[in-house]
């Protein structure tokens, strides 16, 4: 497998109980090790409900969101098990227009994950 940021192959370690383990991310520990997550959980009131957001990387530079994709298991779950009433939304990147459609659609609460908070552009 490549890395979905530097397209260098992925060696792993394999042995008895992983010699037909499939790997699951597509990232290398080079740079994983680089470009870090950083999660964050920030509650926020909206018109109708509240929104759970979850910023996988509060702040560095943007990478290939395609890396860390396997990194959205543990979201996923904790969504199945205590926020499963509420609406999942996952977004590379949610800018404050994106926001400002989910506040007028008026779903409820809301289970927000980014990979970048929106305050990466502004530079605040």
């Amino acid at each position: 497998m490549l890395c979905e940021h530097c397209k260098k192959k992925i060696i792993t370690e394999r042995h008895l109980w992983t010699l037909f383990k499939q790997e699951t991310h597509s990232i290398c520990d080079s740079c994983y090790q680089r470009y870090p997550l950083f999660p964050q959980k920030i509650t926020i009131p909206i018109e109708k409900g509240i929104a759970y957001v979850h910023v996988m990387i509060s702040h560095g530079p943007k990478i290939e969101p395609q890396c860390y994709q396997s990194f959205l298991k543990i979201y996923y779950l904790d969504y199945l098990r205590h926020y499963s009433k509420t609406t999942f939304i996952y977004e590379d990147y949610l800018e404050d227009d994106g926001w400002q459609i989910l506040e007028s659609l008026e779903f409820g609460d809301l289970y927000v994950v980014t990979l970048y908070e929106n305050t990466h552009e502004k530079g605040e």
